[in-house]
């Protein structure tokens, strides 16, 4: 019976925030969670049964834990007492909702925790823990309800505080990922590394590019692009990566340009991923989930202001059509403009996504999405030069600020709009088919910026160019796959099948004019200088025609052991045309086979052990350009053949303190073979260069270590090498790639008295000394940044002050040669504020 009357505190954490509201008698301590991610569940089995809905009620006698379920009968539980917990497994069954864990602390006095969640046997274990001995419970089942009871000697009003995992806004810890697999699978059953950015993380940095937020993955750098530009390639694993992916598909545009006003999360799949989504570079891949329509009304806005002249307003709606019509909507937009550190650079950008969900039942479920992004800039600063930066010049020090192009004369245009759609259709409880849709396009009108030359002999005076590089992107995506779930006698399968249509093609071109020197610690612009003639770089044509067929079967010998086991196959039709030299246009189709393997061994449920090996293709558009020394004449060579990479690894994931805390610890041997390097002090210069290699020990760290404590740590030992090549000393290491890494991102919030909602968060993010070319010439300098955060959340606002690079360290991020050393940004502060309502 439910208690008639009382007053309960109800803590959430959800959008980031502890909300306090009051909960009348007969109320559920959860708000109920409608059953719309059937497609998506991690059952492997064909007499699962689903739960729907999680509630706690308080009664006379302790609590009652109801599962909805329109098969209440068919849960049969096996319990157990550990200590003062009683335990309560309940095979064959699953939660259905969009969370999939509960956990309630204090619920009634007696009782100090309850916990509800799905395990990855396709299990839901039941936890409640006596303050003194284990409660009695009890089992029934009305209706559409499976009820627990738990009765206990003491009883009195109390207040409630309740966490609820996996709610609107997930917590640090994101326990499933289909980065790694195309399905939703526990990450812990995954053969290989994979590392969860959430958007509590996004919202506590206040990151507004893709760049920023991956700072918090240690071993992955922005390489030759600083973390403030809306592009984005980082290395990862000591490769340079063109694989982002949205909502796991392709997406050749994203690392060009992308916007964060409507990510949920970004995963970070180490290694190769071939097997799975086809042409791609073995460092790893990024996969960008997007945000998607809430089944309640969730409406908020947002302010950001702060150093450098920076103002971002962004909207964030969302809710169903209404009672009447089925699926929701939910609209991000976001306007921003600012100046820069660097002088004279100034930006502005507007991002718009609708996201529309048209058919929501169990059965079927259809989402279309549109992204549009434009960004201007204006004054842009190139990157500055080794000497007088990170290589000591006797007359100075280059100030990190400077802008050594020509302001006047630097803009830049680039607007991207993307459409998509997902289609998921269960035929039954096992089988179910999914396809998606999309397309890209990225247009550059004016692309105009000044880049150093040379510099010459007096240590002061930059030589330069003006480039001027129009473009034109575009990618289309169709992929269509089937998931099926059965057994073979006792062992489990969960096969993938699918089918995967990709077109890319590039248009490109590159005039450069002659511009006065500049002397870089005294510098004097003059547009006026700017010759009349234009000398055409390079006027080209690419595309990209492919189609890849791939299967792949998870294989469950127990809930122990577990094997996955693929391969794909893809074919590569390439165009290339250089409508200044015919002579370099081509046709070429190129074909390969990419295996996966992998074990998973789990001695306990929380604890698994892993290894894999792994392949990918990607193909090279181009021809190989080599100089004649004695001549300096630029020889034309053939097409250049498409790299290959493959990967072993090995790992242990493990789940702590009742699957609050996740860490992977991973070690891996990484090869690349064909890479493509163009010289750093010769732009026309583009050679394969041979074999390299990168060998390393990963560690990450991510989840709650107690009430209100989060943390995402990570570690990284990278030695990446040249192996073999004709042109590079073997045994120098790769650029942009510190052998030691690590990141650090935690935060504390007050969950109770009169300060709760209050809460800091402190970042810390090394990297030790990184080569500036592969000659390895030069070196930047090992860097320790450290970033501060200060918030407040109340009822249905949250304010914040972020301080970025607190101690302002002078460092450097990344170089693309010995002219082209990327400074970090100083001390930063900027402040937010948001509102729900």
């Amino acid at each position: 019976m439910k208690q008639k009357s009382f007053l309960l505190s109800l803590w959430l954490i959800s959008v980031g925030c502890v909300v306090a509201i009051p909960v009348q008698a007969d109320t559920a301590l959860n708000q109920s969670v409608s059953s719309t991610h059937t497609a998506q569940l991690p059952a492997q089995i064909s007499n699962v049964t689903r739960v729907t809905n999680v509630e706690v009620y308080e009664t006379d006698a302790g609590l009652e834990v109801v599962l909805t379920t329109p098969q209440p009968n068919q849960l049969q539980p096996v319990t157990s007492v550990v200590n003062n917990t009683v335990v309560a497994d309940i095979p064959n069954a699953v939660i259905d909702t969009p969370q999939s864990e509960f956990e309630f602390t204090n619920p009634v006095t007696g009782i100090t925790r309850v916990t509800v969640r799905s395990l990855a046997s396709a299990s839901i274990r039941i936890e409640i823990t006596g303050q003194n001995a284990p409660p009695t419970t009890a089992f029934r089942a009305e209706g559409q309800e499976f009820i627990l009871g738990a009765s206990t000697t003491a009883q009195a009003d109390a207040p409630i505080e309740i966490i609820v995992t996996g709610t609107r806004d997930p917590l640090y810890r994101i326990p499933e990922s289909s980065v790694g697999t195309r399905t939703d699978t526990p990450i812990i059953n995954v053969p290989q590394s994979i590392q969860v950015i959430p958007s509590r993380i996004i919202e506590e940095q206040g990151a507004t590019t893709l760049g920023e937020t991956l700072r918090n993955t240690a071993g992955v750098t922005s390489g030759r692009l600083p973390t403030d530009a809306p592009a984005v390639t980082p290395v990862i694993r000591g490769f340079e990566t063109r694989n982002v992916l949205r909502n796991g598909q392709r997406d050749s545009t994203l690392r060009r340009i992308a916007g964060t006003s409507n990510i949920e999360r970004v995963e970070v799949l180490r290694g190769p991923a071939s097997v799975l989504f086809g042409q791609g570079d073995p460092g790893g891949t990024v996969n960008v989930v997007t945000k998607q329509p809430l089944d309640e009304p969730y409406y908020i806005i947002e302010y950001i202001v702060g150093q450098y002249g920076l103002h971002r307003p962004a909207i964030d709606i969302s809710g169903p059509f209404g009672d009447s019509l089925p699926g929701g909507y939910r609209l991000n937009a976001s306007y921003e403009w600012s100046n820069s550190f660097r002088d004279f650079e100034e930006t502005q950008s507007f991002f718009v996504s609708p996201v529309v969900r048209l058919i929501d039942t169990e059965q079927t479920q259809l989402t279309a999405e549109i992204e549009y992004f434009k960004n201007s800039s204006w004054g842009g600063a190139p990157e500055l030069p080794a000497f007088g930066t990170v290589i000591n010049n006797p007359i100075g020090e280059i100030r990190r600020s400077v802008n050594l192009g020509e302001p006047d004369l630097a803009e830049s245009e680039t607007t991207t709009t993307r459409i998509g759609y997902r289609l998921t259709h269960n035929f039954s409880d096992n089988w179910s088919i999914n396809n998606e849709f999309v397309f890209a396009t990225v247009d550059a009108p004016e692309n105009t910026f000044a880049l150093g030359r040379s510099l010459d002999d007096d240590g002061r005076t930059l030589q330069r160019l003006l480039f001027i590089n129009p473009s034109e992107e575009s990618s289309i995506n169709f992929n269509t796959n089937v998931i099926g779930r059965f057994a073979t006698g006792s062992v489990r399968h969960e096969l993938l099948f699918g089918i995967e249509l990709s077109k890319d093609s590039l248009e490109d071109i590159i005039d450069i004019q002659p511009l006065a020197p500049i002397d870089i610690f005294d510098p004097v612009y003059q547009p006026e200088s700017l010759l009349d003639f234009v000398i055409p770089l390079q006027n080209t044509r690419t595309e990209n025609n492919s189609i890849g067929f791939y299967l792949q079967d998870q294989i469950s010998i127990s809930d122990d052991l577990i094997f996955v086991l693929g391969g794909r196959f893809d074919i590569a039709d390439q165009t290339y045309e250089d409508r200044g030299d015919d002579t370099q246009s081509f046709d070429r189709q190129d074909q390969a086979f990419s295996p996966r393997v992998g074990l998973v061994y789990k001695p306990a449920a929380n604890v698994s052990l892993y290894a894999s090996y792994t392949e990918s293709f990607v193909p090279v558009v181009g021809r190989e350009q080599t100089r004649d020394l004695a001549t300096e004449e630029l020889i034309i060579g053939d097409p250049l053949q498409p790299e290959r990479g493959r990967q072993y690894e090995v790992g242990i994931k493990a789940d702590w303190l009742e699957q609050r805390l996740s860490t992977t610890l991973a070690l891996y041997d990484l090869e690349r073979t064909n890479v493509v390097v163009s010289g750093a002090n010769d732009p026309f210069v583009t050679e394969q260069t041979g074999l390299q290699r990168s060998q390393g020990i990963e560690l990450n760290v991510v989840g709650e270590v107690l009430p209100g404590w989060n943390i995402l740590a990570s570690y990284a030992y990278t030695d990446a090498r040249v192996v073999e090549d004709d042109s590079i000393e073997e045994g120098n290491f790769l650029i942009n790639v510190p052998q030691n890494a690590a990141s650090l991102w935690t935060t504390y919030q007050i969950p109770t008295g009169d300060l709760r909602g209050l809460g800091f968060g402190v970042g810390l993010f090394y990297a030790g000394e990184q080569q500036g070319d592969l000659d390895n010439s030069f070196t930047l300098p090992s860097y320790l940044r450290t970033d501060a955060a200060l918030f407040y959340q109340g009822d249905r606002f949250r304010v914040s002050l972020n301080f970025q690079n607190l101690f302002d360290v002078n460092y450097f991020e990344g170089a693309r040669g010995d002219l082209r050393v990327i400074p970090g940004a100083p001390f930063t502060v900027f402040g937010k504020i948001n509102w729900e309502f």
